[in-house]
């Protein structure tokens, strides 16, 4: 029915009828025996190109020898029947030759040389004497793959160098996408063939070739049927690329106005203008932060117009009475960068106010906390400021407080460690641990205390001292009432002797005595634990040697 459209619109607007124009096209690229005949494929296209132009065509592709004859029998049977102004033919595949002729090879053609070729293939001058009965012109175009193939004896690959061209038909040879756009060029209206051979020189032309005479006259009504098809094809891709193809086609067309007006919109569509302005990654990430800074969710900021950022950027539009396509022009953006720069210079403004409130709240409730310098206005600057103007002073004053009340325990702590040992009963050291159960001298109290409660203090002391000497021992270290360097000194000497008194630190506890008793053994004197006045004078006589050798 689609074919039948042409000859309708002429009916229909009174135009006086005509012969028909008639065509034949096989393209044979696959073989079953010789190979592939490369390129063949493409000059189906011209089918398309020929009924676009009104021609009744008759074509196939990977023909067999009997198909291809039924198909050239139904153009001949047209011609006879219709006439035909105009006759085209346009073949592409395998050709073999002999001194005789030419054929065009059928899809199952096998080597089997001269004397079969008939029914391997066309023969190409029944093609020529049937082409000869147009009553205007004619043309053949031959797509010759270039293939080297085997055809058997006496008969060769490829087009003869020649071929005898009956009156007014003409021949054009080529590769075979050379073909098809020879072919394309002839069929736009007042073009010559002529022309179109000389501009390409992969094509070579013999025969009828006119130089003046255009294949189809200017004006040729079929073309308006290929300029829409060509105009729906445009609007139906819709792109740059297929409307300059269209007027590449039809400068002049019925369509070319239109066609040249969505050119127009494409270019200057949104898309297209912020296309132009080619921007940088780094522009990209300076918009999209322009775009947070004014609160549009860019869902990120990584130089990327994803979703997010076309509907930032149409938001933003829309709040600014602008087209709200999602793109960007020129002006747009530095637009977006002016209100970008004013904002963020308000949120600088805004963020400093608010620092410089901080501050004198800060300032004030140090002033009436933490200036005090009691720990507990300390704390509470810290609790509501913890990173605050003063809290590294604060934090540093808590430790000195924390220090001096640690130093005055440790004392309080030796004070009654040294009334306990000066009472050295059971009450003195209960005393002590009421009072100091974590002490530095618990230990050593609790100790003492357990000795005392056995009943015998003595038993503290070396092993065969009897009880009165060790009263008498302590009684003299009493005696000798030695106060804190003292001791401390003692222990010293203690250490630098070789016996490990334990701490230094003026408190004589077992591990002392026990360095004590071994001092006096060295000695030779009675080892009791306690310091006598003979222990003293040759601990401090042996510091004396030691200090002037």
């Amino acid at each position: 029915m689609r074919r039948l459209v042409p000859v309708l619109l002429l009916w229909c607007l009174g135009v006086q009828a005509h012969a028909s124009n008639v065509a034949f096209v096989v393209a044979n690229q696959d073989y079953e025996v010789l190979g592939g005949a490369r390129g063949a494929a493409v000059v189906a296209g011209a089918g398309e190109a020929l009924e676009d132009m009104g021609f009744h065509v008759f074509s196939g592709d990977g023909l067999s020898t009997e198909e291809i004859r039924a198909q050239l029998s139904g153009m001949h049977e047209q011609i006879l029947r219709d006439g035909a102004e105009r006759v085209v033919v346009v073949l592409a595949g395998h050709f073999g030759h002999s001194r005789s002729g030419g054929w065009f090879m059928g899809r199952e053609a096998e080597a089997q040389g001269l004397a079969l070729a008939d029914g391997q293939g066309l023969r190409l001058d029944i093609v020529l004497e049937i082409a000869a009965l147009a009553t205007d012109s004619a043309v053949i175009w031959l797509g010759d793959s270039d293939g080297s193939v085997a055809l058997g004896n006496g008969l060769e690959a490829g087009l003869p160098q020649r071929l005898m061209a009956p009156q007014g038909v003409g021949i054009v040879r080529g590769r075979p996408d050379q073909v098809l756009e020879g072919l394309r060029q002839t069929l736009r209206p007042g073009t010559a063939l002529a022309a179109v051979v000389d501009r390409n020189r992969n094509l070579s032309g013999e025969g009828a070739i006119p130089t003046l005479v255009p294949f189809l006259p200017e004006g040729y009504a079929p073309a308006a049927r290929a300029d829409l098809r060509a105009f729906s094809a445009a609007q139906e891709a819709d792109t740059e690329d297929a409307y300059q193809a269209y007027l590449d086609t039809f400068p002049n067309g019925q369509n070319a106005q239109a066609a040249r007006a969505a050119l127009e919109r494409i270019r200057n569509s949104p898309e297209r203008l912020e296309e132009t302005l080619m921007l940088t990654r780094g522009e990209r990430r300076a918009i999209q932060n322009d775009l947070s800074v004014l609160g549009y969710d860019t869902r990120g900021i990584d130089g990327i117009f994803g979703p997010g950022t076309r509907g930032a950027i149409a938001n933003w539009q829309r709040q600014n009475d602008l087209s709200d396509t999602g793109y960007l022009t020129q002006d747009q953006i530095f637009r977006l960068a002016r209100q970008g720069a004013d904002r963020t210079l308000e949120l600088e403004a805004e963020e400093r106010a608010r620092r410089e409130a901080e501050e004198r709240s800060d300032r004030e409730f140090w002033a009436a906390t933490g200036a005090v310098g009691d720990e507990a206005g300390l704390r509470r600057y810290l609790e509501r400021h913890p990173d605050g103007i003063f809290a590294g002073l604060a934090q540093d004053r808590l430790g000195q407080i924390a220090a001096e009340a640690e130093e005055a325990a440790r004392g309080r702590d030796l004070a009654a460690w040294r009334r306990a040992q000066g009472l050295d009963n059971v009450a003195g050291y209960g005393a002590y641990l009421d009072d100091w159960p974590e002490g530095a001298f618990a230990d050593n109290a609790r100790s003492r205390l357990r000795d005392l409660q056995r009943g015998s203090s003595e038993e503290a002391g070396p092993p065969g001292l009897e009880r009165a000497a060790l009263a008498r021992a302590r009684a003299q270290e009493q005696q000798l009432g030695l106060a804190d360097p003292t001791r401390l000194l003692i222990e010293q000497r203690l250490a630098r002797l070789g016996f490990d008194p334990g701490p230094v630190d003026g408190v004589f506890d077992d591990q002392t005595r026990a360095a004590i008793a071994g001092a006096q053994q060295r000695f030779d004197l009675q080892p009791t634990g306690y310091v006598n006045q003979d222990l003293l004078t040759m601990l401090v006589s042996n510091l004396f040697r030691e200090f002037f050798r």
